[in-house]
């Protein structure tokens, strides 16, 4: 499972993909040291776009934030890189079909 505690992350530490999810191809090829257009070649010879990886993080990310108790949808909206709850409750209804409230209670077994 995949915990944090809200601000407490060091950015230069993240996951790769983390930082992909939040901030976008563009920071990840800066942090990786490459260009844009080698960092979507990479991805691209793992089969997949940099847009294919980022929604398929995002959305194994929302799964396993969504089990965290105590953690606000707008903690975990910022963690993913959106300005706050209502554009995460619009992802999370566009891509899971209910909002996060009720997500989160599917996922831990309420």
């Amino acid at each position: 499972m995949y915990r944090f505690a809200a601000g407490t992350r060091n950015k230069s530490a993240d996951d790769p993909l983390d930082v992909l999810v939040r901030e976008g191809g563009k920071a990840l090829a800066r942090q990786q040291g490459v260009s844009f257009r080698t960092l979507r070649r990479r991805f691209k010879d793992r089969g997949m776009t940099i847009s294919q990886a980022r929604l398929t993080r995002k959305v194994s990310m929302v799964v396993n934030l969504l089990q965290l108790k105590g953690v606000t949808l707008r903690d975990l909206a910022l963690r993913l890189g959106y300005s706050g709850a209502p554009s995460f409750t619009k992802f999370v209804r566009r891509e899971f079909g209910v909002p996060p409230g009720i997500l989160r209670r599917q996922l831990q077994g309420h």
